[in-house]
């Protein structure tokens, strides 16, 4: 083996153990909106002073939308190993596709979202409604 062949090796399982290792300890990711509670801390995170009277979250605890009492919704995401969101904004779409919906804060860094919930005609059309 060449010094470079012996060295790329080497880097390669340096870098399979560190990803196996931060796998293993469940790093690197969000820990899953189980809760309606963590829904709100996440929700306080992203803007202060928001104080959600209605929530969902998605099946799989990756994404959540909450409403405060003056009708604002607020879209989270998972985002590395915390929680992105958005208050959406006039523009802001919703589709259903079975029973997922769709939601699309109109800020392309952003991205849709798609949340497995158990009522997404009722939030499709408060999203509709801003």
């Amino acid at each position: 083996m060449t010094g470079q062949a012996l060295q790329f090796a080497g880097s390669l399982a340096a870098i399979l153990a560190l990803a196996w290792l931060v796998r293993r300890l469940g790093m690197g990711h969000a820990q899953p909106l189980d809760s309606e509670d963590k829904a709100r801390r996440a929700a306080s995170e992203v803007e202060d002073g928001f104080e959600p009277v209605a929530c969902t979250l998605d099946d799989e605890g990756r994404a959540a939308l909450l409403r405060d009492a003056a009708g604002r919704i607020m879209v989270l995401r998972a985002h590395g190993a915390h929680f992105a969101g958005r208050i959406l904004q006039h523009g802001a779409d919703a589709r259903i596709m079975g029973s997922v919906l769709i939601v699309d804060p109109a800020e392309r860094q952003f991205g849709a979202v798609s949340l497995h919930i158990e009522d997404p005609e009722v939030w499709g059309k408060a999203i509709h409604a801003l």
